[in-house]
C-alpha cells in the first residue's frame, strides 16, 4: 500500500489541512465487481464524516457504499457503471472537501475571536488594576 515506507512507493501522510483530498488513479479491478482508486492523501476522520453526508445516492452510486482504506476507495460496481461511480465519486470528493476546509477556516475564526476577546478583558482588568492602584 502507499503508506508503507519503501524506497519504490511513496510515503502518504494524513491529510495537511492545506491540501486538499483528490483522486490520483483511474478505476482498477482484480475481480470486475470491486473497483479502486488512488487519492492524493489519507483523508482524516473528520473529513471522511463530511465524505459520507456529500450527497445523496445517485443512481446505483452512493457515498454509504464507499469504503476507505488509507489513501484508495474502493466501491462494488459492474463495468457498465463504473464510468458513473467515478463522475459521482469526484463529486462528493470535491463536496467533502469545500466542507472540510470551510470547518477549519470556521474553527480559525473561533479561535481567533476567542484569542481576541481574551487579551481585551486582561487588557481591561490591567487599566483598571492601574487606574486603582493608588487607592
Amino acid at each position: 500500500m502507499a503508506d508503507q515506507t519503501n524506497a519504490t512507493e511513496p510515503v502518504v501522510m494524513a491529510q495537511p489541512a492545506s491540501d486538499g483530498i483528490k483522486r490520483t488513479s483511474a478505476p482498477e479491478t482484480t475481480n470486475g465487481s470491486r473497483w479502486q482508486v488512488q487519492l492524493s492523501a489519507v483523508p482524516s476522520r473528520e473529513w471522511l464524516e463530511f465524505f459520507k453526508l456529500s450527497g445523496k445516492s445517485i443512481g446505483v452510486a452512493s457515498p454509504q457504499l464507499v469504503v476507505f482504506d488509507r489513501a484508495s476507495a474502493s466501491f462494488k460496481s459492474d463495468a457498465d457503471n463504473v464510468e458513473h461511480w467515478i463522475t459521482t465519486l469526484d463529486g462528493w470528493i470535491a463536496a467533502a472537501d469545500a466542507r472540510y476546509r470551510a470547518s477549519l477556516d470556521e474553527a480559525r475564526r473561533e479561535r481567533t475571536l476567542k484569542l481576541d476577546s481574551e487579551a481585551k478583558q486582561r487588557e481591561l482588568v490591567q487599566e483598571l488594576n492601574e487606574r486603582f492602584k493608588h487607592l
